[in-house]
């Protein structure tokens, strides 16, 4: 289930490029055709910030909003995290999920052992891992990281009740 008025973390801005008010974006998503069908963003407390323009400058992208026009004006934007309404993320095929929606889940083995629930998830150069902090189901109190990859790992997400299955050890 999607709350249109939740607020999901897309990136963080960086410092400022040049003098015309352009700044660094690290954008968490791995998918920066994404960003074509904002028009705006929005900062923690609700801003909005209008995109005007958005380039990649070798691995790095460079974004410009309508609302500054030099350096000064977009150094206090430097450090703060961009969102957007959960409402505007673009539909999923079946048996896909957005990060986010795994973060409160419980992770289970097939020996149905609860592991803990997943606190955040990070990614690396080839895959994106679950951070599983224990909780009072769990079996021990291990803070476990497990990559997320279908299906040598993770062998199902179920959205409506909350529970991922991972092929997971106890003694891992």
């Amino acid at each position: 289930m999607r709350s249109n008025d939740r607020k999901i973390l897309i990136g963080k801005l960086g410092k400022p490029h040049g003098v015309k008010g352009y700044l660094y974006l690290h954008y968490y998503g791995d998918d920066l055709s994404v960003l074509d069908s904002y028009e705006s963003l929005s900062l923690k407390n609700s801003e909005s910030l209008s995109i005007e323009k958005m380039f990649t400058k070798g691995d790095r992208l460079i974004i410009k909003f309508n609302e500054f026009n030099d350096r000064d004006s977009v150094e206090f934007l430097r450090n703060k995290e961009l969102f957007i309404l959960e409402g505007d993320l673009p539909a999923l095929e079946d048996g896909e999920t957005y990060l986010y929606q795994l973060e409160g889940m419980i992770v289970k083995n097939l020996e149905n052992q609860v592991l803990g629930k997943v606190k955040g998830t990070f990614g690396t150069k080839s895959n994106e891992v679950l951070i599983v902090e224990s909780s009072y189901e769990s079996i021990d109190d291990k803070e476990r990281l497990l990559p997320y990859v279908k299906p040598d790992v993770v062998k199902d997400v179920d959205l409506v009740n909350k529970i991922i299955t991972v092929e997971w050890l106890e003694s891992y």
